[in-house]
């Protein structure tokens, strides 16, 4: 299964922390990741990689955020999945979003529980085969 066209999938994991650096050394010690700096649209961005794979990134906090890890699934549609969340009675805490690798939202749950919803686009998944996927795009 490649979980970056595979609809319902966890794709990705996200760090949004008050100090990528100190994260980025935490988990690499802990869990054996390799880090991989990238500037996405202007923002500094750690890449985390388990052998070839990507999966998943840390970022910095925003606005005093405090520190939360995020999984972002993978809709085939983004708008339909937001109109089915808020059907369901959740609510939508970030607008469907443009970002250089396809668009996102983050959804809440009923329960109060965040998650993310990601439509990769065309060209990002051009660049993946099977279970070794190389996630550039």
């Amino acid at each position: 299964m490649n979980a970056f066209q595979t609809h319902g999938a966890i794709s990705w994991q996200e760090l949004a922390t008050t100090n990528p650096e100190a994260a980025g050394s935490f988990y690499s010690g802990v869990f054996g990741w390799q880090t991989e700096q990238d500037d996405m649209a202007g923002m500094k961005y750690t890449e985390i990689k388990v052998g070839e794979s990507r999966i998943g990134g840390i970022m910095p906090a925003r606005g005093g955020a405090p520190s939360r890890w995020r999984a972002y699934v993978t809709v085939d549609d983004i708008e339909q999945a937001v109109s089915k969340a808020e059907s369901l009675g959740g609510k939508v805490l970030v607008q469907p979003t443009e970002i250089p690798i396809g668009r996102f939202a983050v959804l809440q749950d009923p329960t109060g529980a965040e998650i993310g919803a990601i439509q990769y686009s065309d060209k990002h998944l051009c660049c993946k085969t099977a279970d070794t996927d190389d996630t550039d795009g």
